[in-house]
């Protein structure tokens, strides 16, 4: 494996254990506490835990990103999935 997408699964590993502390600590998931926090509907009172939160919130999307370009461009059993015909049907 790429050792480029090493470090970004190990990025994403560690900003994801740390949303997972925040979240357990606060009650709330990342992806709602983020979007509270962005559109200002979060009472923080200046609470530093919020702006770290975030920034790991960020940092775990951007590596997601990061990842999916990677691997969607680069790993040869994602383009050894492109071949396979799926049936859709359920029976």
């Amino acid at each position: 494996m790429d050792t480029h997408l090493i470090d970004i699964l190990e990025d994403l590993h560690a900003a994801e254990n740390k949303c997972q502390q925040f979240e357990k600590k606060y009650g709330i998931l990342s992806e709602y506490f983020f979007d509270a926090y962005t559109n200002g509907s979060l009472d923080d009172d200046g609470n530093l835990d919020f702006a770290e939160w975030a920034g790991f919130y960020k940092s775990k999307q951007d590596r997601l990103r990061r990842y999916r370009t990677l691997v969607i461009r680069e790993s040869p059993f994602i383009k050894s999935l492109n071949k396979i015909q799926f049936d859709e049907t359920i029976a």
